[in-house]
């Protein structure tokens, strides 16, 4: 495993790895920019989200009032688990200019329409 992360570092030396320490003090320290999503970021977790759905994932909310035969399904399943914060995943990572990276959990973010 060293050696593919070495091999890596190598050919895409752009790429740097977070450990749980850096994402730790990035969400005790202060953060610059606002608790909304961006529409980049919330259409790409909303996509990830509901391939992550497609593929079998439980869902995490219920689906009660969602009909199955719908071709939006998994994306309405999707929106749904985000409008009701269920999702756990520190997902949104924003590099800003100064070269300070913040993390978002998707439970504090919320989306502006």
């Amino acid at each position: 495993m060293e050696e593919l992360r070495f091999n890596s570092q190598i050919l895409h030396p752009e790429v740097k790895s977070i450990d749980r320490k850096t994402i730790n003090d990035s969400i005790d320290g202060g953060r610059l920019t606002l608790p909304y999503y961006t529409k980049y970021e919330y259409t790409t977790l909303i996509g990830t989200r509901a391939q992550q759905i497609a593929e079998g994932a439980k869902a995490l909310v219920s689906l009660d009032d969602l009909v199955t035969s719908d071709p939006q399904f998994v994306w309405k399943v999707a929106e749904k688990e985000v409008a009701e914060k269920k999702l756990a995943f520190i997902v949104i990572h924003r590099r800003l200019p100064t070269g300070i990276s913040e993390f978002w959990n998707a439970s504090e973010l919320t989306k502006i329409h």
